[in-house]
């Protein structure tokens, strides 16, 4: 077989999701969409054309090379790029007309300066940190700006923004905490649009969502609140082959460095895939995939491009044969699932997903 694995990702559920999360969103609310890291993993191409025919109309990424591919697709599209401005490529930014997140009183200032440049005011979002301690203006710069505006001359400032350090979890104080400083700040632009939600963001109350959203991880069928699990339909589908099945005798161990021994007599699928393909070496003596209903454990550690399997909870005339392809991720194991057995979060394993899968696209 060609292909370590077979990713199937449901174009229909995607836009599906989109429509969805704008539905939730406050009715004078856009809905913009995080496709960075070529789109979670699943293929920017596919996935920003399907966004747009879903009513997307803007599109966060993370770097300036994200953003050309996007404009490849899409020429008419807003798109802002997360990781800021770089006054060395400056004038890409003004060919592909990109518009960065200026996240620093420094930044500003060069892309002011470059506005000026250019004769006309050039597109822009000014992030505030608000508590993350990440990217963004934090409290210091913040009150600069805001006690002299005159620093932003010449920018076409679109929206100003900040992040949600848990939004995910409803009942955190932080989300207030974030919510009011950013208010705070916005007092200073007046008329300026505001955008504060991620996917966890959008499913707060609506005094949350302002002018914009921008969900991500719920896109593509993560499920980053409980509350996510009856409306988010699940996106992305995961298989690989079975290479070899042999017997193992009471007291063998898998893998490398013997941290499994057998404590009866078996048989073991070994199945072509592994940590090169994004399944984390976490998932060794903690993870399982499924057969055809049937859970089968992960026994020993996660190998590069190999995992073995216990076939103990299959009857041996039902065992599987070589090229029978089993579940990684699908109806028996979300990815949400599969995160948690790795003791990681969604966002990661999706974007951890390797290009050595045979990749469909379905409508």
């Amino acid at each position: 077989m060609a292909f370590s694995g077979e990713l199937t990702i449901d174009i229909t559920a995607l836009m599906r999701n989109y429509k969805t999360l704008d539905a939730m969103s406050a009715v004078s609310c856009e809905t913009a969409v995080s496709v960075k890291a070529d789109a979670y993993g699943l293929g920017a191409h596919d996935v920003v054309s399907a966004l747009s025919k879903a009513g997307a109309r803007c599109f966060f990424v993370a770097t300036l090379d994200e953003a050309i591919t996007v404009r490849s697709v899409l020429p008419q599209a807003d798109i802002h790029i997360l990781n800021g401005f770089m006054n060395d490529a400056r004038d890409v930014y003004r060919a592909h007309n990109l518009s960065p997140v200026l996240n620093s009183l420094s930044e500003i200032e060069l892309y002011r300066s470059f506005s000026h440049d250019c004769g006309e005011a050039l597109p822009a979002i000014i992030h505030f940190d608000t508590g993350m301690n990440r990217l963004g203006l934090v409290s210091d710069e913040a009150q600069i700006l805001c006690d002299d505006l005159s620093l932003i001359d010449g920018i076409d400032l679109q929206f100003i923004m900040s992040h949600f350090s848990s939004s995910e979890e409803g009942n955190n104080p932080m989300n207030t905490v974030q919510y009011q400083r950013f208010q705070e700040v916005s007092l200073y632009f007046g008329g300026v649009k505001q955008s504060l939600c991620n996917s966890g963001g959008v499913f707060l109350s609506q005094k949350y969502h302002l002018d914009m959203t921008r969900p991500g991880i719920a896109l593509y069928g993560g499920c980053a609140v409980s509350k996510m699990e009856d409306v988010i339909r699940p996106v992305v589908s995961l298989s690989a082959p079975i290479l070899q099945i042999h017997s193992v005798k009471k007291g063998e161990s898998a893998g490398y460095n013997e941290t499994h021994c057998f404590d009866k007599d078996g048989h073991v699928a070994i199945i072509s895939i592994g940590y090169a393909d994004g399944v984390l070496r976490s998932l060794g003596n903690n993870g399982a995939l499924y057969w055809q209903g049937h859970r089968l454990p992960i026994r020993g550690r996660v190998s590069m491009d190999l995992l073995i399997c216990d076939l103990s909870a299959v009857a041996q005339q039902d065992y599987p044969i070589v090229g029978d392809m089993v579940e990684v991720i699908g109806t028996h194991q979300s990815i949400d699932d599969l995160a948690k057995n790795a003791g990681t979060i969604a966002y990661e394993i999706i974007t951890s997903l390797s290009a050595r899968y045979k990749r469909s696209y379905i409508k």
